[in-house]
């Protein structure tokens, strides 16, 4: 890289992300943080999607196998410090990715509702611009709260918007993805 020429990735230190989350709640509130982290993670999913297909500029992750796909994903992310994904199908068309080391996530901070906004936006535009179709990611654990992982649910938005609908009304996320069509 010549001078003047711009990185491609930024290494800054974990606490940065928790202060800035920390700071927006405190300036506009918890709602409007979340929205703010996730639509700056969904943005960030270019770069994401740039740096796992440029691996492999001679095939596409379409052309992947599905276990080498989930492989690179989460290779992706642990060479980066962000965790250890793993990926498992729960339900037809719903899928979910859990961590128990996931960065984004403070136990520290007692939230009452997960908080990684910033990974959800992350995670919806990456695996949308793979599957080339609207994909929604909804965190439904999270460590932030006390919860021994992160897990994030993705897949087709009607499907995470019944999800989230039984959630907000007190069901759990078992039986919830029991009763999806």
């Amino acid at each position: 890289m010549t001078h003047g020429q711009r990185p491609h990735e930024l290494a800054l230190p974990v606490a940065s992300l928790a202060a800035l989350r920390r700071a927006l709640d405190d300036v506009v509130g918890a709602d409007h943080a979340a929205h703010a982290l996730q639509t700056a993670g969904n943005a960030a999913g270019d770069a994401f999607h740039d740096i796992l297909t440029g691996a492999s500029a001679d095939t596409s992750p379409t052309d992947w196998s599905e276990a080498a796909f989930w492989r690179r994903f989460a290779e992706l992310f642990a060479r980066r410090g962000w965790g250890h994904l793993s990926n498992e199908r729960v339900h037809d068309g719903v899928g979910a990715l859990s961590a128990d080391d996931w960065v984004e996530a403070d136990p520290a901070f007692g939230e009452e509702r997960p908080s990684c906004s910033f990974t959800a936006g992350l995670f919806a535009n990456l695996l949308g611009r793979v599957s080339d179709d609207e994909v929604a990611v909804l965190e439904v654990e999270c460590r932030s709260r006390g919860d021994q992982r992160c897990r994030f649910l993705y897949g087709s938005a009607a499907a995470l918007d019944a999800v989230y609908a039984r959630l907000r009304s007190g069901d759990a996320v078992g039986e919830t993805l029991a009763t999806l069509r």
